[in-house]
């Protein structure tokens, strides 16, 4: 399933990944003990200003929109309304960043550049006793409207509808949606609050539906995901273009039934004993997390998932014996073909560790190793914080997992401008960009060499005219396209300054293709085709270390 927030009334996708199996209980707060209100900031900064949108005699207030203001110098974020006048206030505010962003159904952000729609506005910084102002000019929003019919020509009913833009994270090319909303009794959906530009209209039942299924009885009817015109595969799916205020509507197509199976599991620990009150996950192999939904027995240990599609999937567990114990980690691999599988089980083992010296510079303070997962996610233990694969790198350069479950990537992160790695070495065999796993129970020593002497590449970004571009964004990328892919280590992205000056620091030795655009997709760079398109306009650079100073133009 697909989420959204807005920001500043721009409209900004972000795939929000959710724990696919089973939820803890919501804890009961008793009635004579109510939850008291957060306490008020202390300061006195303040932030106002006013939501307005153009109309053809001038602009027009934005009545009784929702303005939410997030900082890390706030404990959670604050909200207002705009009042008659379009106008907002946010008083007593304590110094620190802030960013403002205010959402009313049916409007969206006016903007310069309207590609930047989905980005995130610019910091405000507010010192002790400064006074700033955010002002949102609006637009109307666009919305798509059509009508979802089952095979058998019944209306679709409660299907999420889903106006999806193509968007980029670290891993590449993927599918986030803007806007939603559910068909009625008719099958009818109107998916508003759309900035202008190009979607893929996508209709998908609820995982959350599946999850309240009854685990026994007659199999239940489930629709599968399905794409405007009437595919269930995304590259056949049919863009739709909306302009400003527009409402496209006959977006009419069918949904065909899904071939779906009941799973049922049971997780064990490495003795054979029940792991009661552990965490479960069911991921399709190559797909993200929240796909499907299941639930547990009052223990803990057995769950259950109602409609799980025809696919391969992982199915993980993760148990401890008691809080702060050890963890252990299980995992395994099923292909779900329509047929019921009840009788599955997970078992946990001991988690395998990894121990290793980063070399090669001088350890900064903060640095630490990340080891990124990289073919699925594993679940949280229930009561449990969210994993976090760091590890500190002492001032030795040593660092230790105590657990490292599944194939891993390793990078350095930790510090800004942190070491580019050379290579990195288990035993003979280089791991540098190979995702690893080290055998429940086992443990690993690597060596992660780190560069001593990379490049630097500085320099402007001007338009044709020779004016500086401010947030221009550079790429760097190497002549080697096996090297392009997710974290490559032969891949950078900066932004220009306001006066247009860029600097990308870390490059290795080599040969790069250079490229200044006046705008790309935040990680765009990290999909393959994307690199392949961007070379043909780009300038080839050859760097061995030191400091190079190439000029860039843009042609808007």
């Amino acid at each position: 399933m697909y989420f959204y927030r807005r920001f500043a009334g721009r409209v900004c996708a972000c795939g929000v990944s959710i724990a696919m199996a089973v939820a803890a209980p919501l804890a009961q707060v008793p009635r004579d003990r109510p939850t008291p209100p957060p306490a008020a900031p202390a300061g006195t900064c303040s932030l106002a200003g006013r939501m307005v949108i153009a109309t053809a005699s001038g602009v027009a207030p934005v009545r009784r929109a929702r303005v939410v203001l997030e900082s890390s110098a706030l404990k959670q974020p604050m909200t207002t309304e705009t009042d008659s006048e379009g106008r907002y206030r946010f008083s007593a505010l304590p110094a620190g960043p802030y960013r403002a962003h205010g959402e009313k159904a049916g409007f969206v952000a006016k903007l310069a550049d309207p590609r930047r729609v989905f980005e995130a506005p610019t910091p405000i910084d507010l010192r002790a006793g400064q006074s700033a102002t955010a002002d949102f000019v609006m637009q109307a929003g666009a919305a798509l409207e059509g009508r979802l019919i089952k095979e058998n020509g019944d209306p679709a009913a409660n299907i999420v509808v889903s106006a999806v833009r193509l968007a980029y994270d670290v891993t590449g090319r993927k599918p986030v949606a803007v806007q939603q909303a559910r068909t009625d009794d008719l099958g009818r959906f109107r998916v508003h609050t759309l900035p202008p530009g190009d979607y893929y209209v996508d209709a998908a039942p609820d995982p959350l539906d599946a999850a309240r299924m009854p685990p026994q009885g007659p199999r239940p009817s489930v629709l599968s995901r399905t794409y405007y015109p009437g595919s269930a595969r995304f590259d056949d799916a049919r863009i739709v273009s909306v302009t400003v205020g527009q409402t496209l509507s006959n977006l009419d197509f069918s949904v065909s039934s899904a071939s779906v199976a009941r799973l049922g599991a049971r997780l064990a620990t490495a003795a054979g004993q029940p792991a009661n009150d552990g965490g479960f996950r069911v991921q399709r192999v190559g797909g993200p997390t929240g796909e499907v939904r299941g639930s547990a027995s009052p223990g803990g240990n057995q769950v259950s998932y109602a409609a799980v599609p025809a696919g391969d999937y992982w199915l993980m567990g993760v148990w401890r014996s008691a809080p702060g114990a050890d963890a252990e980690f299980g995992i395994t691999r099923i292909t779900v073909a329509g047929e019921d599988q009840l009788n599955l089980s997970v078992v946990t083992a001991k988690a395998p560790s990894l121990t290793g010296r980063v070399e090669g510079v001088a350890i900064p303070p903060g640095l630490q190793v990340v080891a990124y997962e990289t073919a699925y996610e594993w679940p949280a233990i229930v009561g449990d914080q969210p994993w976090k694969w760091t590890a500190p790198v002492a001032a030795d350069g040593t660092f230790t997992f105590s657990a490292l479950p599944g194939p891993r990537l390793l990078r350095l992160t930790g510090v800004a401008n942190a070491p580019t790695i050379s290579r990195i070495v288990a035993g003979d065999v280089d791991v540098t960009d190979v995702p690893t796993e080290i055998k429940p129970g086992e443990s690993m020593a690597v060596r992660i060499v780190a560069a001593p002497n990379t490049a630097t590449l500085s320099g402007s970004v001007k338009d044709s005219t020779g004016v500086g571009i401010e947030k221009a964004r550079v790429v760097v990328f190497s002549d080697d396209e096996r090297t392009w892919g997710p974290r490559s280590r032969m891949v950078k992205a900066v932004e220009s300054n306001a006066t247009g000056q860029y600097e990308v620091r870390g490059l290795l030795p080599g040969t790069y293709w250079v490229i200044a655009l006046d705008y790309l997709d935040e990680n765009a760079w990290n999909d393959a085709t994307v690199l392949a398109k961007l070379k043909t306009g780009a300038i080839s650079l050859t760097t061995a270390g030191g400091a190079a100073t190439l000029p860039l133009v843009v042609k808007r």
